[in-house]
């Protein structure tokens, strides 16, 4: 009878102690709390900048042709040198078979002592007016067609500027239908760069842009030309930049960057960068609530590098993980280490 008496102590006893085992396991199994860093999804301005690469090049250029293949006899100037409009750039063999020139100057040189002599008569009233003035066309013709023949074994510059090319070299015969030589006026420079469909309608003509030369100077530079369509083969589209450049600091070929705003979004709901991670291809942030973080799916607009525009997925006073959120799953209980106003 003592025995059945003590049951029931003995069963209130275990209880206790398997209450107390229970408890302790629970302890020991809870999920510890992870530290973060927080900030808030607020309002802000948002300006999209692009950066492209080209390659300066005078804002005008002309290019060199031999008309005739003849020999090249001088080169009187160098890459990089500044020369004056008509300066010579190539001389060609002016003897040579495909010259006219010795032919040319002879046949101006009777014309124009035939002319002299003639306007002295007809001063003189020894000849009629009609041989003067057949006289006077004689010497014309004869004096255009020697400018030529002298145009085409002395190849001078159309305009002041920097000799950019030289393609030819002493003794050899110039090719025709190439270039030998190019000359670059640098008082403005010109930037050419690729921008793809997307970009194109963004542009305006008159923009201005900021160019960046190597040596880390830079300068304003404005579109002066938008590609009505796309490059067949990179489907990319052309555009044209114009930059002053009176001091002449910058120089044909210099390697540049233009940065280029190419939209302004005001007041528009952002996300920090650094709080968006991309889960199976959906862009995805940690919001947090009540000491806990929750995994959210959100839909983004453009950005500028440091916010992105959110376009659905969040509110504005919300506050998202931007620390630590590689440690977390949904749910995970986290403890706030800082935050970003």
């Amino acid at each position: 009878m003592k025995i059945i008496k003590f049951i029931p102590i003995i069963t209130a006893v275990m209880s206790l102690l398997i209450s107390g085992c229970g408890k302790k396991d629970t302890q020991q199994t809870a999920t510890p709390k992870v530290a973060v860093q927080i900030a808030p999804v607020e309002r802000t301005d948002i300006t999209i900048e692009r950066t492209y690469s080209g390659t300066l090049e005078g804002a005008r250029q002309s290019q060199i042709y031999a008309v005739i293949p003849e020999r090249v006899v001088e080169i009187p100037v160098s890459e990089g040198q500044y020369i004056k409009k008509g300066d010579p750039i190539i001389k060609l063999d002016k003897s040579g078979v495909n010259s006219r020139y010795n032919q040319a100057f002879a046949a101006y040189q009777h014309a124009k002592d035939n002319f002299e002599k003639m306007e002295r008569l007809y001063q003189q009233q020894a000849i009629s007016e009609m041989d003067y003035k057949s006289a006077k066309t004689a010497f014309e013709v004869a004096d255009a067609d020697f400018i030529a023949a002298k145009g085409a074994v002395e190849l001078s510059s159309p305009i002041d500027g920097i000799v950019t090319d030289i393609s030819v070299n002493l003794g050899q015969q110039a090719p025709m239908g190439v270039p030998i030589a190019t000359v670059a006026a640098t008082q403005k420079m010109r930037m050419t760069i690729y921008v793809v469909a997307a970009e194109i309608n963004l542009l305006k003509v008159g923009q201005e842009a900021k160019v960046r030369i190597d040596s880390g100077d830079s300068v304003t530079a404005r579109i002066t030309e938008l590609a009505s369509s796309a490059d067949p083969e990179t489907r990319l589209f052309r555009v044209e930049l114009e930059i002053d450049n009176p001091g002449g600091a910058l120089k044909p070929g210099m390697f540049a960057r233009a940065q280029i705003v190419i939209m302004h979004l005001h007041q528009v709901l952002a996300v920090d960068n650094n709080a968006v991670f991309f889960d199976e291809g959906i862009s995805k942030v940690y919001i947090v609530q009540n000491d806990t973080a929750f995994a959210r799916s959100i839909e983004l607009g453009p950005g500028d590098g440091r916010r992105t525009q959110v376009l659905s997925g969040l509110e504005q006073g919300q506050m998202v993980v931007i620390r630590g959120k590689n440690n977390l799953r949904d749910r995970t209980p986290v403890t706030i280490s800082g935050q970003e106003q």
